[in-house]
């Protein structure tokens, strides 16, 4: 008796379905009878075609789409599949239903254009912008406000990630001081607190608001609440040292504040005692989330701890000192914020037992100023769900690194799936360590002379390169100051025969001497055989400059037969960027 796909039972045949990409699904299974359209509902209703080749890409968007458009409720596009997405949403009762577009890595000129599609989507009130690159191609506060305004001023939730760029809103050439009463949730990131304060004129119904500050405060004379619907207002300032001040400023926008979460670093005292702080919270207030990295001015001043936990006797705390240079890390006990940003030499000082709950909503942390990968598991051993590790060596004047105990026992990280190392570390073996306890790992960013000293190092294990291969499959290579003159073929055949599985590269080539070629590019799409996405960033050569569709011939005729015909194959140009 032949077994049979459909013999399995639904519930089995979803469970594999989760094991494989969404737009894959919908490849396989759509349209083979009604069953499968059946079970396969939850896939028409959430969309995402990103890391699928071309040309698999073109069938779903020009075979599948249009027959479950009005079905889909959440869309997720790239702005690489940016050409085709104008189209469809351009014609009218297309996508209907949508109540979620997650847009992710566009340039705001493209997304500026893109918005204008929007129009008459009655259910349409969830806009998610991820990674978002502005450029000096329009004001920021024009493109916000075109952002606020799309599909007739419906939207009610938008939402920037903490790695879109940050806006300016204070430029001199102001657009029209339009204003957008439909706005209730804003997640941005601004430049300074003057950008804060030329909000509240755009969306007066505000009622939750969640920003980061990128540079220092400014001061601001805020005589008046200005947010008068404003209930939960979170604040993440690891950027810049705030003072108390900075913290009466924030806590007086809005007369009807309930929830309230904090993050910040400083110098001042007063932001460590728990009296001081607990004087500015509004009687409003129901919930309260704080956390501060201190660090003394003075290095000889005496830090009293039982006297500072005496503060907090209203509000229950954690805190890790450093005994280095007295730095102190508090919080609110259990921290709340999914973003933990600290210095490594917190890893022999965290106050929580390894079995401890205190950070498990941590999804993004970033380790700064970093001396041995060593240092990082005291830290990341807290926080098991994390889904980002970024971890930055020390590029100042050297400090003495404190002796570090190797973990017996490394923390096991089953949600980590990116990894980011800024400069190049010793103790390079470490990086095993980590993919071997990060079973879903598959995106890396490295420094090129990190990984060309890891690759060429001849005592590395066979398990490293085995790990890197399996797991990997969207790879980042920095050039960040770089020592190489001239990258060649041999490079790039190197690292292809470690990655093996990549389907998404990127060169960054921007602070570096080199500059993105026609010869690089063809040498990388042989190199990867099954690359999907290839993006570079840095300056073009004259010879792409002079004639960019030039470069789609070329790449044809140099290639080993991935590349037969230009309708295989897109190429998208930018401001120091080729895709």
């Amino acid at each position: 008796m032949r077994s049979r796909l459909e013999m399995l039972p639904d519930e089995m045949l979803l469970e594999i379905c989760r094991y494989l990409h969404s737009g894959d699904v919908l490849y396989s299974f759509f349209g083979l009878n009604s069953r499968f359209n059946q079970m396969t509902t939850f896939y028409w209703q959430h969309v995402s075609l990103h890391r699928m080749y071309y040309l698999k890409f073109l069938h779903i968007f020009t075979q599948i789409l249009p027959q479950i458009s009005s079905a889909i409720r959440s869309l997720v596009i790239f702005e690489i599949e940016s050409p085709l997405f104008f189209q469809s949403f351009s014609k009218i009762h297309f996508y209907e239903n949508l109540e979620k577009l997650t847009l992710v890595n566009w340039t705001d000129e493209k997304l500026f254009l893109f918005l204008g599609t929007l129009h008459n989507m009655r259910n349409f009130h969830r806009l998610i912008i991820q990674a978002l690159d502005l450029t000096e191609s329009m004001k920021n506060r024009c493109f916000l406000e075109k952002v606020l305004s799309a599909n007739e001023n419906q939207l009610t939730h938008v939402m920037f990630d903490h790695e879109s760029d940050a806006f300016c809103l204070t430029d001199k050439e102001k657009c029209n001081a339009n204003v957008y009463p439909n706005i209730l949730q804003l997640d941005i990131e601004l430049q300074t607190t003057k950008d804060l304060f030329q909000l509240y004129r755009m969306i007066p119904n505000v009622e939750k608001l969640h920003i980061t500050f990128k540079r220092p405060w400014s001061k601001v004379i805020c005589d008046q609440q200005q947010f008068f619907y404003l209930k939960e207002l979170s604040v993440y300032a690891m950027s810049w040292f705030s003072t108390l001040e900075d913290l009466k400023t924030l806590l007086r926008i809005s007369p009807v504040l309930e929830n309230l979460s904090v993050v910040l670093v400083s110098h001042d005292y007063s932001l460590i005692n728990g009296q001081c702080v607990s004087a500015l919270l509004p009687s409003t207030t129901k919930k309260f989330d704080y956390s501060i990295c201190y660090q003394p001015s003075d290095l000889n001043a005496d830090l009293n701890c039982k006297t500072i936990l005496q503060t907090w006797k209203s509000i229950p705390i954690a805190y890790s000192i450093c005994e280095n240079d007295k730095r102190i890390f508090l919080h609110t006990t259990n921290y709340q914020c999914n973003r933990l940003s600290l210095r490594s030499l917190f890893h022999k000082n965290m106050s929580v037992r390894k079995d401890s709950h205190v950070y498990n909503k941590v999804r993004h942390i970033h380790i700064y100023d970093t001396i041995a990968l060593a240092e990082v598991f005291g830290i990341v051993q807290h926080c098991k769900f994390v889904l980002d590790l970024i971890i930055s060596m020390r590029t100042l004047p050297p400090r003495n690194q404190v002796p570090v105990e190797t973990p017996k026992v490394f923390p096991h990280l089953n949600r980590l799936d990116f990894l980011s190392i800024q400069g190049n570390p010793s103790d390079t073996e470490y990086i095993e360590k980590i993919l071997s306890v990060a079973p879903n790992l598959s995106a890396f960013s490295i420094d090129f002379d990190c990984l060309y000293k890891l690759l060429s190092n001849d005592d590395q294990t066979l398990l490293l390169y085995y790990l890197l291969s399996r797991r990997i499959v969207i790879l980042c290579i920095r050039f960040e100051n770089s020592l190489i003159d001239n990258l060649t073929t041999e490079h790039i055949h190197y690292i292809a025969r470690i990655f093996s599985q990549v389907n998404h590269i990127c060169f960054d080539l921007r602070n570096s001497k080199l500059s993105i070629q026609s010869r690089l590019i063809s040498s990388i799409l042989n190199s990867f055989p099954k690359l999907i996405v290839l993006s570079l960033y840095g300056k073009l050569s004259d010879e792409i400059n002079s004639n960019k569709n030039a470069l789609y011939e070329y790449l044809i005729e140099q290639s080993t037969g991935r590349l037969k015909n230009r309708d295989q194959f897109q190429i998208d140009y930018g401001n120091e960027r080729v895709k």
